[in-house]
């Protein structure tokens, strides 16, 4: 018989919970959440200006499985597209903000967000997202259509923003349900790795 695993020390417990109730809020839009994200928001106009401008022009070629993407900054203009792929979107875990349009532009517009588009043949199958917070911490995320799952596109792409966020000083971290191990391998092979596992996901930071 073995011996249980060790109890994870208070402020780790302490951290995930809080991670957790901070998951939680989001998912619900709770007032809460959005004082937090409109405080955020405002640091983000301030701290993170010129990395978002340097954003504007990060632009990529993806190479997948026997094809190629590319990569590159979504802005306002695109608010009709991004929101066309948003409506497509039928999966289980969904980007933080809603999907519907005015949402949708005002996803392009955040100080907080860095979103980068995934063109395959001149459509819009997905997106980056890369979300800023206070002091200078990076939260990236990817989504594509379920069309495009196989092509390799969304591993590369979030390898490929990590690049620009670890060179703009940023810690880049991701976080993956515990039920959804494809994305935690996707993410370990483009560079992260865990640093902890709360009940409902695992936090990773890459390296």
């Amino acid at each position: 018989m073995t011996d249980p695993a060790p109890a994870a020390p208070l402020a780790t417990r302490l951290q995930n919970r809080a991670e957790e109730w901070i998951y939680r809020l989001n998912e619900q839009q709770h007032p809460i959440f959005r004082l937090y994200d409109w405080g955020n928001e405002i640091w983000a106009m301030i701290r993170f200006r010129g990395v978002r401008r340097r954003a504007a022009g990060f632009e990529r070629t993806l190479p997948g499985k026997g094809d190629t993407a590319e990569l590159r900054f979504l802005t306002p203009e695109d608010t009709d597209r991004f929101a066309e792929l948003l409506a497509r979107f039928d999966f289980k875990y969904l980007p933080p903000h809603p999907l519907d349009r005015e949402n949708a532009a005002w996803a392009l517009r955040r100080a907080s967000y860095l979103p980068f588009g995934i063109f395959h043949r001149g459509e819009l199958v997905g997106y980056t997202l890369v979300r800023l917070f206070f002091p200078g911490r990076a939260v990236t995320g990817v989504w594509s259509l379920q069309t495009n799952h196989n092509r390799g596109f969304s591993q590369v792409a979030v390898k490929t923003t990590a690049e620009f966020t670890l060179a703009e000083g940023l810690s880049d971290y991701v976080t993956v349900p515990v039920d959804n191990p494809y994305s935690l391998k996707g993410a370990q092979w483009a560079g992260w790795k865990i640093v902890r596992t709360n009940r409902r996901f695992h936090v990773l930071r890459h390296h």
